[in-house]
């Protein structure tokens, strides 16, 4: 099976409370369209076999917490019902109402036990916060308690916009927040502390693989060194090749953490088929064939076992 665990849905009462707050994917553009059969239609001609549905950015929290939790358990409900109509080739990463930890875990607590719900999809900062803030330990201990699988996300960071570059800011600005998010990480001794986390970072990790070597300078740091070195960390993580997949990108990451640690990620529909396509056909360029396989195969099927038997 082909698993593609960057793909995401759009539900239209999703669309609907966004757009009556005048929230757009990002600012200026607004959120694609998208639906069950559009994604199958793109999954087939692709060679896609189960994608992994999520939200991602602009995620939920908009100032009021009420509605960030009510957007959850809509989307998380959509979710449930899409995988329901096809469970032959889609699951979830749920939503969690962040950046309140007793919300998410409420919510957590309520999805828990559904079978279409794969792991849980979080953003790099919630807020300005970064996923390894103390304030979000209650919850990386539920998740480490579960051994849950954590698609990481990017948005926007709090100083957006910081500097005058007219571009949209996924082209930048995103892959910079998850090298954020990655470092966070690492300095607070999350993948240390948190072992049972199995973390998955979009876009090849943003910048983390070309800095690791200037990141291994910071290892005197005591938090570093409880937890190993800055590759070893990096190595620990997983991380999905949607729009990564130049010999610039896809092979830095590949040479830091080998096609075990990649999975194939479409970031549909926000980017369109023909490019989904191309850089499919890229990837498998770059990495080789046995290697593409690992990638599309093998490595979901270890760190989702039930796909393998129950979407078959």
């Amino acid at each position: 099976m082909r698993v593609d665990v960057h793909h995401h849905a759009i539900f239209p009462g999703y669309a609907r409370r966004l757009a009556e707050l005048g929230i757009g994917a990002q600012p200026g553009i607004p959120l694609p369209a998208w639906s069950a059969a559009g994604s199958l239609a793109m999954m087939d001609r692709t060679g896609i076999d189960l994608a992994i549905l999520s939200v991602g950015s602009p995620g939920f929290h908009f100032g009021d917490p009420q509605l960030t939790r009510e957007l959850c358990r809509e989307v998380n409900d959509d979710l449930v019902a899409t995988v329901a109509e096809h469970p032959r080739r889609f699951r979830a990463f749920a939503a969690l109402p962040l950046p309140s930890c007793d919300d998410a875990l409420a919510e957590l607590d309520r999805v828990t036990g559904d079978d279409a719900f794969a792991g849980v999809g979080l953003l790099t900062n919630y807020a300005a916060r970064y996923l390894g803030d103390p304030a979000f330990d209650p919850l990386l201990a539920e998740l480490d308690r579960r051994g849950a699988v954590a698609h990481v996300h990017p948005t926007l960071p709090l100083h957006y916009p910081a500097a005058e570059i007219d571009l949209r800011p996924s082209l930048i600005e995103y892959v910079f927040d998850t090298t954020r998010a990655v470092v966070n990480l690492m300095l607070n001794g999350v993948h240390h502390r948190f072992p049972g986390i199995t973390w998955i970072f979009s876009h090849c990790g943003g910048t983390a693989p070309y800095l690791a070597g200037r990141l291994a300078i910071a290892e005197p740091l005591p938090e570093l060194a409880q937890a190993g070195s800055v590759y070893e960390a990096l190595r620990s993580f997983h991380y999905d090749i949607a729009l990564a997949t130049t010999p610039y990108a896809l092979g830095a990451a590949a040479a830091l953490v080998g096609p075990g640690h990649l999975l194939v990620g479409s970031d549909f529909p926000f980017v369109d088929e023909p490019t989904v396509r191309g850089c499919l056909s890229e990837a498998a360029e770059v990495l080789g064939p046995d290697a593409m396989d690992t990638v599309a195969r093998d490595t979901p099927a270890r760190l989702f076992p039930t796909l393998t038997t129950e979407t078959r």
